[in-house]
């Protein structure tokens, strides 16, 4: 386990005395701090054109995920975004994600940015400077907290994941799986886009582990179960499928019902942080 010592710098800068809300405003949202200004002075420190990189990187963290997207945000040649996102892909900010189970090459692609922080930075302090100076740390850490559960949402999902990939590593998962992560893609049966926050395949190809996340206070009500359920019918080649759910709210009563019925997986924040063996 990593020491406090030997944890990342902006771990060692928040108090675990201090609520979140009181490490933002304090540690993030003061100009004086190390964490105020961090993401755009690496930048500085390494490239010659910093300001072009800082609106495609705060595109990508406030969801602009494909060339043509980033390219109309920051009204740029898609050939100039794609060699300006080459170097970011070099320097480790930004990565190109592919959904589970298919080929990086496809034409599914899309980018995120690799450092959870700079997600959190370019899309708050970075996008709103000027704003948030006017409101103070105090009002502007406020807002920020108000929309703090969907920044959390893919964190969660990440989260989810490598619990996911401990469970697999300690045989605590139906199957040893040879892809883990997101999907996104059609479903013939709804006849529309659809997406699975965690899917985990076999090697052989006939079994798939899909995963809901919620990072919501409410319980996970039962429309969003089978939602999930819906979008496993888009894999009809696993033939053997399971059921995960994580939800930060718990569960409805129906929900928790069914899946004992079903053999279904329920877990909470709890589950996903007891002492690793």
């Amino acid at each position: 386990m990593v020491s406090w010592e030997e944890s990342p710098r902006y771990l060692q800068a928040f108090s675990g005395q201090r609520s979140i809300q009181e490490n933002i405003a304090q540690e993030i949202m003061q100009e004086s701090t190390f964490l105020y200004d961090e993401p755009q002075m690496l930048l500085r420190m390494e490239l010659r054109e910093p300001s072009i990189y800082n609106s495609i990187l705060e595109a990508i963290a406030n969801g602009a995920n494909k060339i043509s997207l980033i390219a109309d945000r920051i009204h740029e040649d898609r050939s100039k975004c794609s060699k300006y996102l080459q170097v970011l892909q070099s320097m480790r900010l930004v990565q190109k994600q592919s959904p589970c189970g298919e080929s990086p090459a496809g034409k599914k692609g899309i980018y995120t940015l690799t450092d959870f922080y700079h997600i959190f930075w370019y899309r708050y302090v970075f996008s709103r400077k000027n704003y948030y100076a006017l409101l103070g740390a105090e009002q502007a850490t406020a807002e920020i907290m108000a929309e703090l559960n969907d920044y959390m949402g893919p964190l969660f999902e990440h989260i989810c994941c490598e619990y996911m990939r401990r469970q697999a590593a300690k045989g605590k998962l139906p199957f040893v799986p040879l892809h883990l992560g997101k999907w996104w893609g059609a479903n013939p049966l709804l006849k529309a886009q659809d997406d699975v926050d965690i899917l985990a395949i076999s090697k052989d190809g006939t079994e798939g582990i899909f995963c809901e996340c919620k990072y919501r206070n409410r319980p996970m009500p039962m429309e969003e179960y089978e939602d999930l359920l819906t979008a496993a019918k888009a894999f009809p080649k696993l033939k053997k499928q399971y059921f995960y759910f994580f939800s930060k709210g718990g569960y409805t009563q129906p929900v928790i019902e069914r899946a004992k019925w079903e053999n279904s997986v329920l877990l909470g924040i709890d589950d996903l942080y007891k002492k690793r063996l």
